[in-house]
């Protein structure tokens, strides 16, 4: 089983994760949003996340974005405590 080693296998800067999770929150706090919309949005941020390179400037923001990313979509399940 061969690993990512190439700048090119990683797709996503992690400026643009930022922006993504930017826009993720907009739709969770969308009430017109279905809660399906919103766990595929949810999952595609995941997805990018994992396509981040580590070793690129801006990755701790990125992750920090993502624990952002996690926090609003537990917020918003049916039933979740403030």
């Amino acid at each position: 089983m061969s690993t990512l080693s190439t700048r090119a296998a990683y797709a996503v800067t992690p400026s643009a994760f930022v922006s993504e999770v930017a826009h993720f929150q907009e739709v969770l706090a969308d009430p017109e949003t279905a809660i399906d919309d919103k766990a595929r949005a949810y999952a595609t941020v995941v997805r990018h996340a994992a396509l981040l390179d580590p070793c690129q400037e801006g990755f701790e923001r990125a992750g920090i974005a993502l624990k952002q990313a996690l926090c609003a979509w537990l917020c918003c399940q049916p039933g979740a405590r403030h």
